[in-house]
């Protein structure tokens, strides 16, 4: 009975910290994004990938049809819960797999892999943001655990599917967990004779098989829409060639041993993963010991990790996000520090111990300053290129000036420049809007104009005499310039109390 409570203790917490006050936070531009490929999904019911952009088509498929349950037919009608609860949802659920291994490995090592998952403020966050990568992690978890439980059952090829289906990194897993089974087979050389081979051929083709037909036919109904697209699973492959990152997220080689490993401070907080990694090297050393069962598992995850961050870390596009998959590994192998617990000398115990409860007393502290003051803040090592709080304020304060305003007063509402995302969330509500990379000839009889930062001087020159220029903040390090016509200025300022 204790160990049932410990286990609903540990998933309930790591629930609460994914679904309380979800809708809190300001809308990410990638969240953003996504959701304007969703409503577009929701409003037309088709759907065509786009290979240069936006990754696979499962985040934008499952929340479609959340939305229809929660009766938000289109842009307009949708709010940052809905797709975020896709994404929280999927985080929760991770919390669940490390139950498939209890029995094999104990409740301990599970318990702790559970609870280091389910405080984990680099998981917490990317489950509370609505991108691809809270249900890529789920899934290859998932498929990570099956290829040592159901090989023979074509699951892992179900898994991997929907892997593909969700992002195009997934094949940096594939080859990850293909050279980690190559670490394993080089360790036990010596026994891997051709018999042994022959055997293992005979027993695995009939399951292998299945996986790849099963993981080609998951993914190609997402891509193709249930094969109303064909042409939908070409572009699945043409991605890997043609897809286009934008500019500017080019970090050095070791920016995520950065990230999750080494302490800094910034805001009064310290953000570090070090209890989780040196719990984790204990898990892999335990590997190592005569008495633990099936050792090669453990060691398989720790080489999967390894190679994971080998090669997220050799492309120079990097974010924080994509670590997200190679530290759930971490996170799963940290669990195996208390394998054989019982057995350890008293101040091996201690020492664990004592790293444990710096571990998730660590973790539950910076999970709560990402979920709370710095959850939009760019002081928050996860919180890349963050919208700025302020960006709330903008839609009730228009509707305010439109009140005192003629029907349609704010007709049309101009927005130049390029990357002016998530702005497009935060004005759904306004009738017609038009996007521009340059200056129309016709701008100064736009009743409200909002410049980005590269075409700010030439808009501004543009409406000097009949608009009134107010700066806010848009994403951090990016301000935009709202320009408006001043005799709606000058009406708005005359209705101020």
């Amino acid at each position: 009975m204790v160990i049932i409570s410990c286990w609903i203790l540990v998933i309930g917490t790591g629930a609460y910290l994914r679904f309380d006050q979800l809708s809190n936070r300001s809308f990410h531009a990638d969240e953003a994004t996504g959701a304007r490929i969703t409503a577009s999904r929701l409003e037309s019911g088709t759907y065509q990938f786009d290979p240069l952009h936006y990754h696979g088509p499962t985040l934008s498929a499952f929340t479609v049809g959340l939305c229809k349950l929660r009766g938000e037919s289109g842009w307009q009608e949708m709010t940052k819960l809905t797709p975020r609860m896709v994404t929280a949802l999927a985080g929760a659920l991770l919390l669940f797999v490390p139950l498939w291994w209890r029995r094999r490995f104990g409740d301990g090592p599970m318990l702790l892999a559970c609870a280091v998952m389910a405080t984990s403020p680099l998981l917490v966050y990317f489950s509370r943001m609505f991108i691809h990568e809270s249900l890529l992690v789920l899934f290859g978890i998932l498929a990570l655990v099956s290829l040592t439980r159901f090989p023979r059952y074509g699951i892992p090829g179900l898994l991997m599917g929907l892997m593909f289906a969700t992002k195009e990194s997934f094949a940096i897993s594939i080859i990850a967990w293909t050279a980690a089974a190559l670490g394993i087979a080089m360790e036990h050389r010596r026994s891997l004779d051709r018999a042994w081979l022959v055997r293992t051929w005979r027993r695995f083709r009939v399951p292998l098989c299945c996986s790849v037909v099963t993981a080609a036919l998951v993914s190609s109904v997402f891509y193709t829409n249930a094969f109303s697209h064909p042409l939908g699973m070409v572009d699945a492959v043409k991605t890997f060639f043609i897809y286009q990152t934008s500019a500017g997220h080019d970090k050095p080689l070791t920016y995520y041993a950065q990230l999750l490993t080494v302490p800094s401070q910034t805001g009064g907080v310290w953000w570090f993963g070090t209890p989780v990694a040196l719990l984790a090297l204990l898990g892999f050393a335990n590997s190592f010991r005569p008495q633990i069962s099936d050792p090669w598992v453990i060691r398989f995850i720790a080489y999967s990790a390894l190679v994971h961050f080998l090669i997220y870390s050799v492309i120079a596009y990097k974010t924080p996000w994509l670590a997200c998959l190679p530290w759930a590994h971490v996170c799963l192998l940290a669990g195996f520090a208390l394998s054989g617990f019982s057995s350890r000398a008293r101040w091996i115990q201690f020492t664990v111990t004592a790293l444990v409860i710096t571990c998730l007393g660590s973790q539950l502290r910076q999970t709560r300053h990402i979920r709370g003051r710095f959850a939009s803040d760019e002081r928050n090592p996860f919180a890349y290129v963050p919208t700025r709080n302020d960006i709330e304020t903008l839609a009730p304060w228009l509707k305010q000036l439109q009140q005192v305003l003629p029907e349609n007063g704010l007709d049309p509402i101009g927005v130049i420049g390029t990357d002016y995302w998530p702005l497009p969330w935060y004005l759904r509500s306004f009738g017609k809007i038009g996007y521009w990379p340059t200056p129309p000839a016709d701008l100064t009889t736009f009743p409200l104009v909002f410049a980005m930062p590269e075409v700010e001087p030439a808009v501004a020159a543009s409406l000097q005499h009949t608009h009134t220029a107010l700066p806010r903040g848009l994403r951090a390090q990016v301000a935009v310039t709202l320009f408006l016509r001043n005799d709606i200025w000058q009406r708005w300022q005359n209705k101020k109390p």
